[in-house]
């Protein structure tokens, strides 16, 4: 069976549920439809002020127009009209923008819970083609850049376009001005301004995603300063940094000339606006104009359309910027977990009460090659199982793929009785322990860091000290100062790869699961130190819990009930050491090879058969340290 992402949307026009273009514009639309129609009021209002002023200046003048309105004859009426339009006008405005960032709130926690969401179901095979510095720059940049839609685009753009479209029919309406040159200028410099825009959005996504590479190498920067320091490479990945920053500064500038390109067009194009209808009215058709008149025209052209043509290419620009963003997010979210198919039927189930763990073709395919291949074993309750193999031969994989953390497809997979195919990951997990090889440490004290949760109570400190004695982690003989107190440095950088797998250890020890998933997390100790993990943790305290113990040590395997030996992603053999020895040629060349590079380590007795002469040369064995994709 294999589980299936549902799959999202590529490009955010389409309109699914599972598309974010939809959440812009849809959800909690009935606020959005109230921004747009408050936006129309504001416009109105303008147009309504200017208006007023007409009838007040006529009034002191004593001109007659011909569309004088006759509502009241005191000048001071009309002057208190114009300035209330004005004050609901800027109030409507103002309440427009409050609104649009109210509602980009709002949308950010959606596009974060989604994101969330996503980082928490992707696998590790589809997340180690992920940089952590794009992943932090989709949070922290994309979406907020994505709901500028709301904050900027949707408020900016009514009040922008509404004066822009009622502008030439107000015109028209009250001073016969003719449409077609206002609608002209309109255009031609909407148009303009547009592709100026355009330009800039693009100055704008490459901003972000050099930002977003900047972010990742300086993030590297961070986690491995000291290795760089000690190798001798802090200059050369420094010098690639800033090189990465020159390139972004270049693209800066061009992206501050473009804008100001734009602010010009805008701030002029007024003026010539100005100029034009004017022109057309004196000029063109000899019309006379009173004082109110020229007045209210001046003040449409020169104050009321000055901010639409100013916002014009911003809004342009953060349309633009906000797509690229929205585009971002959706490509991230619709990326696809690697699955692999569902491989044949498998046989009967295993039903014996005592199976803690029964698991049936396993299959891992990640970028068509086949990592994991037909992977069938099964453990009983408190069986001490031990996987080894050579580097790349699949044995973290088979570890997270257990843990549903890749693609894998199985035939049957059953923990206690219960079929592991139906259940969520939380559930899933929840059977389980997991001991990392790099022995994860949390920049918290040493007592959160053993419960595993942020703020522990004291109270729960007899457990955790025996779940660090168990660990041969003991407080006396460790460099802890302040006991469970003792903050430890992020990625436990002050502690020891030893240390940092023994707090792993009674870390699991204190979780109490059923099952121990344990990835070479004894690489790192010293052999006095194994030999007591092994007599007091593994065989006493986890006597009756089923363990998986992945391992490049010879001298573990004489104390486990059972071998796994994994070879290109598969099980070659198992059994005990004595019985891999005489039946293995694979695994008595893989003992033979370790012996060699571990030299510094007592051996336990290899009984070696004698191999065929047609067999293959003895490779060489890494062991010191076990990768991702092991």
């Amino acid at each position: 069976m294999t589980i299936s992402p549902r799959r999202g949307i590529f490009w955010p026009m389409r309109s699914s549920r599972s598309s974010l273009l939809f959440d812009v514009v849809f959800h909690r639309w009935a606020w959005k439809l109230l921004i747009l129609s408050i936006s129309f009021f504001s416009a109105l209002t303008g147009l309504l002020a200017p208006w007023f002023q007409k009838e007040f200046i006529d009034r002191l003048t004593g001109a007659e127009t011909p569309l004088r309105l006759d509502w009241v004859e005191s000048p001071v009426a009309w002057i208190t009209l114009a300035f209330l339009a004005m004050i609901l006008g800027q109030a409507a405005g103002q309440l427009t923008n409050y609104l649009g960032a109210r509602e980009a709130i709002f949308l950010q926690r959606i596009f974060a819970k989604k994101l969330h969401s996503k980082m928490m179901n992707l696998k590790v095979d589809t997340m180690s083609r992920q940089s952590l510095g794009e992943v932090v720059s989709l949070y922290a940049t994309d979406v907020p850049g994505a709901t500028v839609f709301l904050d900027q685009t949707l408020p900016a753009g009514a009040s922008t376009l509404f004066p822009l479209i009622l502008a030439p029919f107000a015109l028209s309406l009250f001073f016969n001005v003719p449409l077609w040159p206002t609608v002209s200028v309109i255009v031609l410099v909407g148009t303009i301004n547009s592709l100026l825009a355009f330009r800039q959005s693009r100055f704008f996504y490459r901003f972000k995603q050099l930002a977003a590479e900047r972010t990742g190498l300086v993030n590297e920067w961070i986690q491995n300063i000291r290795t760089l320091r000690i190798l001798g490479w802090t200059a050369s990945f420094e010098r690639f940094i800033f090189e990465k920053r020159e390139v972004e500064t270049e693209n800066r500038v061009s992206m501050v000339t473009n804008g100001q390109i734009m602010n010009t067009v805008a701030t002029s194009v007024t003026f010539f606006l100005n100029i034009v209808t004017l022109g057309t009215l004196v000029v063109w058709y000899k019309q006379a104009l009173s004082p109110g008149e020229v007045f209210a025209l001046l003040w449409i052209l020169g104050v009321f359309l000055t901010r639409p043509f100013r916002q014009m290419p911003w809004f342009f620009t953060f349309a633009f910027d906000a797509w690229t963003s929205l585009t971002r997010l959706q490509r991230f979210l619709d990326t696809p977990n690697h699955t692999t198919p569902a491989s044949h039927p498998s046989g009967p189930e295993k039903t014996s009460p005592d199976i803690a763990v029964d698991v049936d073709n396993l299959n891992l395919v990640v970028g068509g090659k086949h990592l994991l291949k037909n992977i069938r074993f099964s453990m009983n309750k408190g069986e001490f199982v031990a996987i080894v193999g050579e580097v790349g031969s699949g044995k973290t994989l088979l570890l997270l793929s257990l843990l549903r953390e890749t693609g894998a497809s199985f035939g049957r997979y059953r923990l206690h009785q219960q079929d592991a195919l139906h259940l969520d990951d939380h559930a899933l997990r929840s059977f389980y322990a997991f001991a990392p090889q790099e022995g994860f440490i949390m920049s918290a004290t040493l007592r959160d860091n053993v419960s595993f949760h942020y703020g522990t109570t004291p109270d729960q400190d007899p457990e955790i000290l025996r779940s660090l004695v168990a660990a041969q982690f003991r407080l006396d003989r460790e460099r802890v100062e302040d006991g469970l107190e003792t903050e430890i440095g992020e990625r436990g950088v002050n502690l020891s790869g030893g240390q940092r797998q023994r707090v792993g250890l009674a870390r699991v020890h204190h979780a109490n699961a059923p099952i121990l998933l344990l990835d070479d997390c004894l690489s790192a100790v010293d052999v006095e130190t194994e030999e007591r993990l092994l007599e007091e943790l593994f065989e006493h305290e986890w006597q009756n819990r089923t363990k998986l113990l992945v391992t490049h040590r010879l001298t573990v395997l004489d104390k486990v009930d059972r071998i796994l030996f994994l070879k290109d992603g598969e099980i070659k053999a198992q059994g005990s050491f004595e019985e891999l020895q005489e039946s293995s040629a694979d695994f008595r060349e893989f003992t033979q090879s370790v012996s060699r590079l571990d030299k510094g380590s007592p051996a336990i007795p290899v009984k070696v058969s004698p191999a065929p002469t047609d067999e293959a040369p003895l490779t060489p064995l890494v062991t010191s340290e076990v990768t991702d994709g092991d």
